[in-house]
């Protein structure tokens, strides 16, 4: 279940970009482009019967057209890229060829031709220049990245969100707990609700079990596909054409390279170490004492090698293009015990020497790997990819596109934390294996196009643990711990005991596009049809939590929990398929030379051809079954238009009105098929301080009964869906003007946008019910269970509830006399039930120059700044009786005789609320969620490379790469602070019998060594990377 809960959200945003800027993009096609104009004479009367051959240069790639009665000519479904030159013959003119240009993805090159009367026999060559900013097919938001910009962008993650992050309205924001690499909110929605794309083919986490990076095997860190196979890029928020589907969030489309008729190749070594990285910057509790002393990086260290070569098998007919990229990495976790390295766990050494000792010592487990259980644990990530692409120009009519992308990554994951140590057998292993393959036939038809894709993608995540031993918590109370918020775990991570996903996905794609006098017509189809095994039994090995040392000792726990299979296979699997079919018709109407509308209608259709089992309890209780699947259908109307105001492609109007429907994460579906109540049995008792469950350490005997338990105990929980339940539905309006501003090239563009929710997720845990005759001192019902032998019994169904709106303002010079810029502010904001973003800002700068002896040195910059995640102020107690620890909020007391204390006064509690920015406004009231905002965090990157040409055109490339240079020039500076998981519970709580008043615990936050929020320890420091590279 998605935990972001957000209301209010502030998004600011000041973007940019670096080398060359983005282009504003249409939205012809997925993979292509097109080339359109007018053929006219001198006195601008149009010519028609004009023969119109544009070629693709370094294919041989011919495409052809013949200009209509009103002059105009358009060639569809052409590679993007370039260079083109296009030549056009009528009789009794000259012949006149452009050269030099180049087709963006998914966009439409205007080509005006003026022929000239032939007097003698000659060509009229024209050579391009900086393209126009007028596309005819732009509409709503979106931006192109082109090779060279992913090519020079500052990274050493080598990700697509470092590509993203060049469009304000892709944000950026923290993975799962607030820390590690990046995944990205569109329009303030969840980045679950994206869809990534690669060569028209959805590539998609399509289950969401990738930490919210998007695309498959994300949870271990990698890539999609190397960046060194990617081609151009496309960013869209609103596309109005009605063949872009699938999200309700923000579409990231990228195609690969191809080969072409000459050998080119490349060959990369990338490398970073702890030497290559900063020390970490002393942190202060609230005293003025230091709580985490500056250290060096544990071990660290990132490896890449890349080799890509591309050619023609036969010249002008077929291509192939091939890449290899392999990465090792080792990655410190950030946090030791023993202060060794990284940040240092604030408890006294001797409680945790305690802990390691009981564990061995009564139980006879070593939790530390053969290495220091205590030190900072060193994660690996090692990861393989494979790409191969193959051209085939069948005829000038039919052009054959087949590719295979193979990864193969694994990691170690764990996020220990100011408030919970891991030991090194805690942490968790994700292996996956994705083989991708997509065939596309381009072919022409006289005047029409066809564009079928297939793609089959089979998908394998395995997540297990080292060894097999029971998940145990033991609250520690010392040192900076305070109120038993501080934790040590160790053990087999609760999730990872039986955890595996296999999918099967097949997509057949079908478009076909044809003119008919002013009218661009499409038809299509669209099919996705999935297949998903998921066996999940959390908790297979049992679950434990212990009140305090003391009674981990005696082997007595106050919470326990265990799942086990209630059928004849022991690996119980959710096992269902999807099958969603789409239709959809689209008109792109030339309605004059300066007025283009692009409308249609689309229409995706899920069906569930599986049923889960059927659980009559769940009827007799609460009246809904199990053994229903959800059915909708989804119709996504749309319409958008491009004014050319003057006619001279200096300015347009753009903007557009429509509905976009995306897939939700199947995991919320699977949970239908797996939990209902008969699949599996869930037994455990919640955590209260008077349970006294017996610890079993052997995780193939765990107890199938609940003893020593005097409170919470319960027996299995089911899983319900809607069976009105829709898939999320936005409606999206933007309204957008782009000028030329006429000096110094620079392009101007101020742009709205503006989401209404229409459908999307919520759940209700209908097996908690308010207590008819009791609430809490501030209020909130106390919760008890309906059905006193279930936990949770969760509903998935819908809420309408949410909207966004943004501002845009751009400024960018294309790429010209060695110098490119591009900065834009974005202003907003969003509201949403359940799901959470961020707020930021960037600024970035490039530069070129040539060097003597034909040397090129080349130089960018990219600026974030952002403002905190959003965080809610929880107790760590179960307070309203759920059965839950860390989701109740805090009471914030407007007066001491509202609340009772211990380990502190009322002046030290006000204090704290004091010095919480955007707590205090709340005093007397209960906090609402996601009200408080986490720090401001600045990042600058700096990426500079020196290219030294050597036999002809081969070419020596030397880079390093800068992460976070602000704070190598100053340490207090490029911190990244946030609260882990968007929740923060300093204070511990209780409820005074006889008053009923909240008994509060300040131990926490009046210890000299508390810190408020985590510290992204990696991306806090300084680092930087070298690149050696050969192209020939």
């Amino acid at each position: 279940m998605n935990r972001l809960v957000r209301s209010g959200l502030l998004l600011v945003a000041l973007s940019s970009f670096a080398v060359w800027p983005a282009s504003q993009a249409g939205a012809q096609t997925v993979t292509t482009g097109a080339i359109s104009g007018v053929v006219s004479d001198e006195s601008g009367g149009v010519l028609p019967g004009a023969t119109v051959e544009a070629v693709h240069e370094p294919t041989g790639t011919r495409y052809s057209a013949v200009s209509g009665t009103d002059g105009r000519f358009s060639i569809l479904n052409v590679r993007a890229g370039g260079p083109y030159s296009i030549l056009v013959k009528m009789s009794g003119f000259k012949d006149q060829k452009h050269s030099g240009l180049n087709v963006a993805l998914g966009s439409e090159l205007a080509v005006p031709v003026k022929m000239k009367l032939e007097s003698v026999t000659e060509t009229v060559e024209v050579v391009a220049s900086s393209q126009s900013i007028i596309n005819p097919s732009a509409t709503g938001p979106a931006v192109n990245i082109p090779l060279e910009a992913v090519q020079n962008m500052p990274s050493v993650s080598r990700a697509i969100t470092d590509i993203a992050r060049l469009s304000p309205h892709f944000t950026p924001v923290g993975n799962g707990d607030g820390s590690g690499p990046d995944v990205l909110s569109v329009g303030g929605r969840s980045s679950r609700y994206n869809n990534i794309q690669i060569d028209g083919a959805n590539n998609n986490d399509l289950f969401a079990l990738a930490g919210n990076s998007g695309n498959p095997g994300g949870g271990t860190a990698t890539q999609a596909v190397s960046f060194d196979a990617i081609q151009e890029v496309q960013l869209v928020v609103a596309p109005y054409d009605v063949r872009q589907g699938g999200f309700s969030g923000g579409g990231i489309n990228a195609i690969t390279r191809s080969g072409t008729n000459a050998y080119h190749g490349t060959v990369m070594y990338e490398f970073r170490s702890q030497g290559l990285v900063g020390d970490s910057t002393e942190r202060l509790g609230p005293t003025g004492v230091v709580a985490s002393p500056s250290r060096p990086l544990g071990t660290f260290s990132e490896k890449q090698f890349t080799a890509s070569l591309g050619g023609p098998i036969v010249k002008n007919k077929a291509f192939f293009f091939a890449n290899v990229d392999l990465t090792r990495n080792k990655t410190p976790a950030g946090w030791s015990a023993d202060g060794s390295s990284g940040q240092k766990f604030i408890v006294p050494q001797a409680d945790l020497d305690r802990a390691l000792s009981i564990l061995k010592t009564k139980y006879g487990y070593d939790p530390s790997l053969g290495g220091n259980a205590l030190g900072e644990f060193t994660r690996e990530t090692p990861s393989n990819k494979v790409f191969v692409r193959l051209d085939f120009n069948l005829s000038d009519n039919h052009r054959l596109i087949v590719r295979n992308n193979f990864t193969k990554p694994t990691t170690d994951v764990g996020f220990p934390s100011n408030s919970r140590f891991l030991t090194p057998d805690t942490f968790y292993q994700i292996h996956n294996r994705t083989n991708s393959t997509v065939a596309q036939l381009n072919s022409t038809f006289g005047a029409s196009v066809n564009e079928l894709r297939v793609n089959y993608q089979k998908i394998r995540d395995i997540r297990n643990g080292p060894t097999a031993f029971p998940q145990v918590l033991v609250d520690l109370t010392g040192g900076g711990c305070g109120s038993s918020t501080c934790q040590i775990r160790f053990g087999t991570e609760e999730f990872s005991t039986a955890n595996e996903l296999y999918q099967d996905v097949v997509e057949l794609t079908d478009d076909f596009t044809m003119h008919k006098g002013r009218h661009l017509i499409t038809v299509g189809t669209h099919n996705e049809f999935f297949k998903f095994k998921n066996l999940f039994i959390r908790d297979n090995f049992g679950a434990y939590r212990f009140s305090s040392l003391d009674n981990f000792a005696a082997g007595l726990a106050q919470s326990y929990d265990f799942s086990f299979s209630a059928t004849s296979d022991p690996r119980q699997a959710a096992k269902f398929s999807v099958r969603q079919f789409g239709f959809y018709a689209g008109d792109l109407w030339r309605v004059g030379s300066n007025l283009t509308l692009n409308y249609g209608l689309r229409v995706d259709i899920p069906t569930f051809p599986d049923t889960p089992n059927a659980n009559p309890a769940a009827v007799t209780n609460f009246g809904f079954r199990t053994d229903i699947a959800p059915s909708s259908t989804l119709w996504s109307p749309r319409a958008g238009f491009n004014w050319d105001l003057g006619g001279n492609a200096k300015q347009q109007v753009r903007g557009g009105l429509g509905i976009f429907a995306g897939r939700p994460p199947y995991v919320w579906i699977s949970n239908q098929y797996g939990n209902t109540g008969i699949d599996f049995t869930r037994i455990g008792a919640s955590f209260n301080v008077n349970n006294k469950s017996p610890f079993v350490a052997d995780p193939a005997h765990q107890p199938a009964t609940v003893t020593g338990a005097t409170a919470g105990s319960f027996t299995n929980e089911i899983d319900l869906v809607d069976p009105d339940f829709k898939y999320p539905q936005l409606l999206r309006a933007s309204l957008g003007y782009d000028r030329d501003l006429g000096f110094l090239g620079i392009i101007a563009t101020v742009e709205g946008l503006y989401g209404k929710t229409l459908e999307d997720i919520d759940y209700k845990n209908l097996n908690f019910v308010p207590s008819a005759n009791r609430r809490a001192s501030d209020g909130r019902p106390i919760m008890v269970r309906k059905v006193a032998s279930l936990s949770d019994v969760i509903f998935l169904t819908n809420t309408t509830k949410g909207n966004s709106w943004t501002v845009n303002g751009k400024l960018e010079r294309p790429f010209r006399n060695g110098l490119a810029f591009s900065a834009s502010y974005l202003y907003g904001r969003a509201k949403s039930v359940n799901d959470g973003g961020s707020d930021q800002a960037a600024s970035n700068f490039a530069n070129e120059w040539k060097l003597p002896r034909k040397l090129t040195y080349l130089t960018a910059a990219y600026h974030n700044g952002q403002s905190g995640r959003p965080y809610t102020f929880l107790f760590l107690s179960d307070i309203n009786g759920d059965s839950k620890t860390g989701n109740d909020l805090v009471f914030i007391p407007s007066s001491a005789d509202q609340v009772l204390l211990t380990n502190g006064t009322f002046a030290q509690l006000d204090a704290y609320i004091d010095g919480t920015p955007g707590l205090g406004k709340y005093r007397g009231q209960v906090v609402p969620r996601n009200a408080l905002r986490g720090p401001w965090t600045n990042q600058l990157d700096l990426s500079t490379s020196l290219g030294i040409p050597f036999a002809g055109t081969r070419k020596i490339e030397l880079r390093a790469d800068v992460l976070n240079l602000l704070n190598l020039l100053n340490k207090d500076w490029g911190l990244i602070d946030f609260p882990v998981f968007n929740d923060l519970a300093p204070i511990g709580v209780s409820i005074d019998s006889a008053s009923g008043k909240y008994v509060y615990n300040l131990a926490t936050i009046n210890s000299p060594t508390y810190l408020k929020f985590n510290r992204d320890d990696l991306r806090s420091r300084w680092q930087a990377a070298f690149t050696a590279r050969v192209r020939f």
